[in-house]
């Protein structure tokens, strides 16, 4: 069971800090539901996975500030009818202490189509699922800042896993850019 501290007052001038019990994750949306979620139109959306290079993550890292480790991400190819409705990253960001799982929606011209929390394993914060924290993101590309306090206001009680949303949504999108460089590449004649 995980804890997060609770103060209780146990007599005048005394406050004992105890375990206080944190309910498990929060399920918000399944990953098979994550396509029509994001993209309704879309028909068919398979699994697949982007390998990273180290030349992407020496890239990534520079681009988001931060080092970047993992190699290897799963995102979901969305189609439609009419083709490529776009692709959604699943990704796991740290929240303040406990991994934030997100869909990160990218169209395939490189806009944030959506961004939805997954599974919430926070004590609090999970307000960011809500769709008038979610739809600052929709329609932002790589060169706006997606930061809070510039262009995305967090939600109170829930900075932390709002910097989490906005490190995502950064993510997914240098993520998205370099799958549409490798598919322009391989375009090519």
């Amino acid at each position: 069971m995980r804890h997060s501290l609770a103060a209780l007052i146990a007599a005048p001038g005394i406050v004992l800090i105890v375990p206080a019990p944190v309910h498990g994750a929060q399920t918000y949306l399944r990953e098979a539901d994550a396509a029509r979620a994001i993209f309704p139109e879309g028909t068919a959306s398979p699994r697949k996975s982007l390998e990273l290079s180290n030349a992407d993550l020496a890239a990534i890292s520079r681009s988001i500030g931060r080092r970047v480790d993992t190699r290897s991400y799963a995102y979901l190819d969305v189609t439609t009818e009419k083709g490529t409705a776009g692709v959604i990253f699943i990704l796991d960001v740290i929240g303040e202490s406990q991994p934030i799982t997100f869909a990160v929606g990218v169209t395939p011209d490189g806009a944030l189509q959506d961004i939805q929390v997954m599974v919430y394993r926070e004590p609090q914060g999970e307000a960011i699922q809500e769709k008038r924290f979610r739809k600052q993101f929709a329609g932002k590309h790589l060169k706006d800042p997606i930061t809070l306090d510039k262009d995305i206001d967090a939600i109170s009680g829930a900075t932390i896993s709002s910097r989490s949303a906005t490190f995502a949504a950064r993510k997914g999108l240098l993520l998205a850019e370099v799958l549409r460089g490798r598919v322009h590449a391989s375009a090519k004649p």
